[in-house]
Protein backbone atom coordinates (compact mmCIF):
# COMPACT_ATOMS: atom_id res chain seq x y z
CA UNK A 1 0.00 0.00 0.00
CA UNK A 2 2.62 2.62 0.28
CA UNK A 3 3.67 2.18 -3.13
CA UNK A 4 0.33 3.27 -3.58
CA UNK A 5 0.45 6.91 -1.39
CA UNK A 6 4.06 7.12 -3.07
CA UNK A 7 2.63 7.29 -6.44
CA UNK A 8 -0.59 9.56 -5.73
CA UNK A 9 2.14 12.39 -3.90
CA UNK A 10 3.90 12.39 -6.80
CA UNK A 11 1.05 12.80 -8.79
CA UNK A 12 -0.18 15.52 -6.55
CA UNK A 13 3.14 17.06 -6.21
CA UNK A 14 3.54 17.70 -10.22
CA UNK A 15 0.18 18.90 -10.25
CA UNK A 16 0.65 21.39 -7.50
CA UNK A 17 3.79 22.09 -9.34
CA UNK A 18 1.79 23.42 -12.24
CA UNK A 19 -0.60 25.27 -10.44
CA UNK A 20 2.20 27.34 -9.19
CA UNK A 21 3.09 28.12 -12.70
CA UNK A 22 -0.51 28.86 -13.16
CA UNK A 23 -0.52 30.95 -10.15
CA UNK A 24 2.95 32.83 -11.45
CA UNK A 25 1.38 33.62 -14.93
CA UNK A 26 -2.05 34.50 -13.49
CA UNK A 27 -3.14 37.58 -15.17
CA UNK A 28 -5.76 39.06 -13.33
CA UNK A 29 -7.34 38.86 -9.80
CA UNK A 30 -9.43 35.96 -10.23
CA UNK A 31 -6.98 33.59 -11.99
CA UNK A 32 -4.71 33.89 -8.69
CA UNK A 33 -7.65 33.25 -6.25
CA UNK A 34 -8.40 29.94 -8.81
CA UNK A 35 -4.79 28.86 -8.21
CA UNK A 36 -4.43 29.63 -4.80
CA UNK A 37 -7.53 28.01 -3.87
CA UNK A 38 -6.54 24.93 -6.05
CA UNK A 39 -2.82 24.48 -4.38
CA UNK A 40 -4.33 24.99 -0.76
CA UNK A 41 -7.07 22.14 -1.86
CA UNK A 42 -3.86 20.17 -3.16
CA UNK A 43 -1.77 20.76 -0.13
CA UNK A 44 -4.54 19.59 1.83
CA UNK A 45 -4.74 16.53 -0.20
CA UNK A 46 -0.89 15.93 0.23
CA UNK A 47 -1.58 16.47 4.20
CA UNK A 48 -4.91 13.59 4.68
CA UNK A 49 -2.51 11.23 2.38
CA UNK A 50 0.28 11.48 4.50
CA UNK A 51 -1.85 11.12 7.79
CA UNK A 52 -3.38 7.79 6.50
CA UNK A 53 0.18 6.78 5.10
CA UNK A 54 1.76 7.81 8.23
CA UNK A 55 -0.95 6.87 10.88
CA UNK A 56 -0.85 10.18 12.44
CA UNK A 57 -4.56 11.27 12.97
CA UNK A 58 -3.41 14.63 13.82
CA UNK A 59 -3.24 15.47 10.73
CA UNK A 60 -6.08 14.98 9.74
CA UNK A 61 -7.74 17.81 12.73
CA UNK A 62 -4.66 19.82 11.18
CA UNK A 63 -6.02 19.75 7.58
CA UNK A 64 -9.42 20.25 8.75
CA UNK A 65 -8.13 23.78 10.25
CA UNK A 66 -6.60 24.30 7.45
CA UNK A 67 -9.25 24.01 4.89
CA UNK A 68 -11.83 26.28 7.83
CA UNK A 69 -8.84 28.93 7.39
CA UNK A 70 -8.68 28.78 3.38
CA UNK A 71 -12.27 28.83 3.00
CA UNK A 72 -12.73 32.20 4.87
CA UNK A 73 -9.17 33.32 3.14
CA UNK A 74 -10.73 32.65 -0.47
CA UNK A 75 -13.84 33.96 0.25
CA UNK A 76 -12.75 37.69 1.89
CA UNK A 77 -10.49 37.98 -1.12
CA UNK A 78 -13.17 37.03 -3.96
CA UNK A 79 -15.25 39.88 -1.51
CA UNK A 80 -12.33 42.64 -2.18
CA UNK A 81 -12.06 42.01 -5.60
CA UNK A 82 -15.26 42.35 -6.19
CA UNK A 83 -15.53 45.46 -4.67
CA UNK A 84 -12.29 46.45 -6.10
CA UNK A 85 -14.08 45.97 -9.62
CA UNK A 86 -17.16 48.07 -8.23
CA UNK A 87 -14.73 50.64 -7.60
CA UNK A 88 -13.11 50.80 -10.39
CA UNK A 89 -16.51 51.05 -12.61
CA UNK A 90 -17.40 53.59 -10.61
CA UNK A 91 -14.55 55.38 -11.05
CA UNK A 92 -14.64 55.10 -14.74
CA UNK A 93 -17.97 55.52 -15.01
CA UNK A 94 -17.10 59.19 -13.65
CA UNK A 95 -14.49 60.07 -16.23
CA UNK A 96 -16.73 59.07 -19.19
CA UNK A 97 -18.33 62.24 -20.47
Amino acid sequence: MNVFYAGITLLLLVTLLGVLVLWGNAVNAADRMLAASLSGALCLSLLLLVAEAWKLPVLDDVALGLAVLGAVCVSTSALRAQAADKRNAETLEKRAP
